[in-house]
């Protein structure tokens, strides 16, 4: 949405103001920058903060203008269409990086206590929103924290010094922001700009928490019947002076009366305990109603459902209610259809966080009139839900499906990423295997070379062959086609340059080598350019290769040594211990990030259940799923959208409408290894109510 003049002056006024407060920043970090012995982020600051300051505040206008532009549309306005340009892959680094930024936010939030609350009010009101949401104050710590990270790129540094900037700036960052903060929600009270209105918080790490697991096990036969016999002494609430007229058309029509599917919420069971009780058969009757109505009263104050959600799982209490009472088994099978769809449904829609939301409000449209069908029916049974079960089940596929054709471009570009990584790994597979082969003792550690052509490669020039240049073959391939002329010619270079490198024999293989080098020579720079190698770098290379080739064309060069006999080669095979085909190392720059190298683990970080096998987990995770994840620097609630057949690439979709996580699987791994991506709630709906119904609180 475009911002209206008075939230315009309100901006432009907090932008005029950033190179004031950034410099408090830059010259209070300075004492931390020293005692970190970062001297690079030391000078750094020193000579460039007003560029830094300049960088933070283009940073803060950029944010500030998708933020708005972003904003969450109404259920009619439909569904965006996700773009590849705003996915980001997120590798094991860019894990690193989250873990940083959420690190430095919550030092900030923690600083900044309470100042924020009023501002995020009267911010709310500014930008003509009704009720405060997640986002109203512009002036966020998440939003300034990450301004403050990217634009350090500006000042040169590496990921090191980046880092000491960022700690060192942490401390100034929230005292100035808590300053900021005070004098913009001042500047907002006296335009006249009054506070919106609070409602519940829906974030993932501010839901309430679902009652502690009770120990039981719902798999187990007749564990719900069991329950009946527990809370037959729990107590029914008293009939009320005005409680609803007994309906003469029996039990059926006492519980579907008044569930009208436009009312803000369902009639509870409970509130109609007493009239039911009075038209029960015998005590048996009375007990299934009395545990059907706590159930119900435990599903519908569920902790983890939007209110949309609640309200349209309650349409299933008559439903519920009548076939309990005519069918036992109900209480004995927690398969049976008529729970699983009030499980399916949870599950699917666990990590929704607005009832706005186009894709929740969709989805509850086609499940009321389901839900509605089974009120309606004269007389149900098991048959007709798990018919329901089955429609239900298609609705939410087809939910999920509409979702991935919204996020086409993403996945595409995912799907391209997947193959590109297949790709390179199979290179520098190939490449690693020439090279051993090139060597003669297959990499084994202090073993002598056995072949009188063994290659002796410089570690710098092992380094660029194994990692930029297999990179640069890999996107060759995928460009130009395996089988043109310039992948061959470049795919040729790596053989030809280990032949080139080898001793020589005779006089006759120097003079192969002097003719081959210089069209060698030229492939291998024309390689190097497309794979964009700073200049620096490619020189280094191609000196360290002209000094080889100097000396091996050197009069009086060493003369090559025996050659092995087949005796020889075969007892080098025997010894030898071949690399597994599998395995494959880490790709160059793969973070080695442990949440326990961490100085102290905020409180933000720390998991409310750690995944105890997070191997295990991802690999059962699938398409569907919702997880609680770190990412862009904060806890977001994410859906399982997509995952390649290798499942090396994920992507996610946030509950916030119109965004995507893509994540490689090491990556995915290091969060939930250090606890930072687990599942929203690995219980059932059903779990969850029969735990509530056994926790203390509820005795």
């Amino acid at each position: 949405m475009a911002a209206s003049p008075r939230l315009q002056a309100y901006l432009d006024e907090q932008l005029a103001q950033v190179p004031q407060w950034m410099a408090r920043v830059a010259r209070d970090a300075q004492p931390a920058l020293k005692a970190s012995a970062s001297v690079d982020a030391q000078v750094a600051l020193r000579d460039r903060q007003a560029e830094w300051a300049h960088r933070v505040g283009e940073l803060l206008a950029a944010a500030w203008r998708d933020d708005l532009a972003g904003a969450m549309p109404a259920a009619s306005a439909g569904r965006p269409a996700w773009s590849a340009q705003a996915l980001t892959l997120v590798d094991e680094d860019a894990a690193d990086q989250n873990i940083e930024l959420l690190r430095a936010t919550q030092e900030v939030e923690v600083l900044l206590e309470n100042h924020v609350q009023d501002l995020q009010a009267r911010s709310a009101t500014l930008r003509g929103d009704s009720v405060v949401g997640r986002h109203a104050n512009l002036l966020r710590p998440a939003l300034v924290v990450q301004a403050v990270w990217t634009a350090s790129e500006a000042l040169g540094l590496d990921a090191a010094a980046r880092k000491a900037l960022m700690r060192a700036a942490c401390g100034p960052l929230g005292r100035a922001l808590r300053q900021v903060s005070i004098d913009a929600e001042r500047q907002l009270a006296d335009w006249g700009v009054q506070p919106a209105a609070w409602q519940a918080s829906a974030l993932p790490g501010a839901r309430r928490a679902p009652a502690p697991s009770s120990g039981v096990d719902l798999t187990r036969p007749g564990a719900l019947d069991e329950l009946r016999g527990r809370l037959a002494g729990r107590a029914a609430p008293p009939a009320a002076p005005d409680a609803l007229i007994r309906l003469d058309l029996g039990v059926a029509q006492a519980l579907d009366a008044g569930a009208d599917a436009g009312t803000p919420q369902a009639p509870r069971l409970m509130e109609r305990l007493p009239d039911l009780a009075a038209m029960a058969r015998n005590d048996d009757d009375r007990e299934v109603m009395l545990l059907v109505a706590h159930m119900f009263d435990a599903i519908l104050d569920d902790a983890l459902l939007v209110p949309s959600v609640r309200h349209v799982l309650g349409l299933l209490q008559g439903p519920l209610q009548r076939i309990a009472i005519r069918e036992p088994r109900l209480l004995e099978d927690h398969n049976h259809p008529s729970w699983q769809l009030m499980v399916h449904l949870a599950s699917h829609t666990a990590g929704f966080e607005d009832d706005a939301d186009p894709r929740l409000a969709e989805l509850l449209v086609e499940v009321r009139r389901l839900f509605d069908a089974l009120q309606g029916a004269p007389r149900p049974d098991a048959a007709q839900h798990a018919e329901a079960l089955g429609a239900l089940d298609a609705l939410l596929v087809a939910e999920l499906d509409a979702e991935r054709r919204d996020a086409a471009a993403p996945i595409a570009k995912l799907q391209a990423a997947a193959r590109r990584t297949l790709v390179n790994e199979a290179l520098r597979r190939q490449v690693r295997l020439q090279i051993q082969e090139a060597a003669g003792s297959w990499g084994i550690e202090g073993a002598a070379p056995a072949a009188s052509d063994a290659v002796t490669l410089d570690p710098a020039l092992h380094e660029f062959l194994t990692g930029p240049w297999v990179d640069m073959l890999a996107q060759a391939v995928l460009l130009d086609g395996e089988h043109a002329d310039s992948t061959r010619a470049l795919m040729a270079v790596v053989p030809d340059l280990l032949v080139s490198l080898a001793p020589l024999r005779s006089e006759g293989d120097r003079r192969r080598l002097l003719a081959s080098v210089p069209a060698l020579v030229q492939r291998l720079q024309q390689g190097m350019a497309r794979a964009d190698l700073p200049g620096a770098r490619r020189e280094a290379l191609l000196a360290l290769l002209m000094a080889r080739h100097t000396e091996l064309l050197r009069p009086g060069a060493a003369p090559a040594a025996r050659e092995a006999s087949a005796e020889d080669i075969v007892r080098r095979l025997r010894d030898e211990e071949l690399p597994p085909p599998n395995v494959v190392a880490p790709a160059s720059g793969d973070s080695m990030f442990d949440i326990g190298t961490l100085e102290t683990v905020p409180a933000a970080l720390m998991p409310e259940g750690p995944v105890t096998d997070a191997r295990a987990w991802l690999r059962h995770l699938a398409v569907g799923q919702w997880c609680r994840l770190v990412a862009r620097g904060s806890w977001s609630n994410a859906r399982v959208l997509w995952v390649d057949a290798a499942r090396e690439h994920w992507l996610f979709s946030d509950a916030e409408l119109g965004t995507t996580h893509g994540l490689t699987r090491r990556a995915l791994e290091r969060l939930a290894q250090g606890g930072l991506a687990a599942p929203v709630e690995e219980r059932t709906l059903i779990e969850r109510a029969v735990d509530s119904l056994l926790a203390p609180a509820a005795r």
